[in-house]
């Protein structure tokens, strides 16, 4: 079962869940489709068993490093460092194995995609998400609730997407930059949605920056 898991999970990665079928999963593991069909019913089926199986693995490692975080700062810690446990578990999984990559990548695939992906989505990463918003709020109790969740939506958008390994940014560089560094991305990716955040939580001094700008155009 495990075997025809990592199997499925490599075609879904790289051909996409269009692409991918129960007959082209079955030619690469090397058993029969009406095997597969019996086990898994049908492709969404498959689909979902495939996302499910990794998620709490990594959810468990990410609640680890926030409860370390939190137990060694008191919450006196930075919002760097709060993203940062949140992430990293994500990207150092990736680096460790093959399996790791392509279930990254399928995740990237989910998160933008919609209806039952999204409820997949939701399903198996919702209850770590949310324990990342409350650790927000406490550390920026004055900030606004929704502040925080728009916070975390751009950080979602930029963390999935960096799990995505597409390949783009290599190319924009001439391979100065590679989209499968993790490393890399895990050093990076905090410092930067963290000064979005901040940002975000100023909105009056940005709106009033705006308007004086638009006013002193005016002939």
């Amino acid at each position: 079962m495990s075997l025809i898991l990592d199997h499925a999970e490599a075609d879904f990665a790289s051909k996409g869940y269009s692409g991918a079928t129960l007959t082209s999963v079955a030619a690469r593991a090397g058993v029969d489709t009406a095997l597969m069909r019996y086990y898994f019913g049908d492709k969404e089926q498959l689909f979902a068993a495939v996302f499910r199986r990794r998620g709490p693995l990594i959810n468990a490692a990410r609640l680890k490093a926030l409860d370390e975080y939190r137990a060694a700062t008191g919450m006196e810690g930075t919002l760097e460092g709060l993203i940062d446990a949140f992430v990293r578990p994500g990207f150092e999984m990736a680096r460790m194995s093959e399996g790791h990559r392509n279930y990254a990548a399928i995740v990237a695939y989910v998160n933008s995609s919609r209806g039952t992906m999204h409820s997949l989505m939701s399903e198996v990463f919702d209850g770590v998400s949310n324990v990342l918003i409350d650790d927000m709020q406490r550390l920026m109790p004055d900030v606004p609730r929704e502040t925080l969740y728009w916070g975390y939506h751009f950080l979602t958008g930029a963390f999935t997407f960096s799990l995505g390994q597409t390949g783009r940014i290599d190319r924009i560089s001439n391979g100065e930059v590679s989209s499968s560094d993790f490393a890399g991305i895990a050093d990076r990716l905090p410092s930067f949605v963290a000064a979005g955040i901040r940002a975000l939580c100023a909105p009056s001094s940005a709106a009033v920056q705006t308007t004086d700008s638009r006013q002193a155009s005016i002939p």
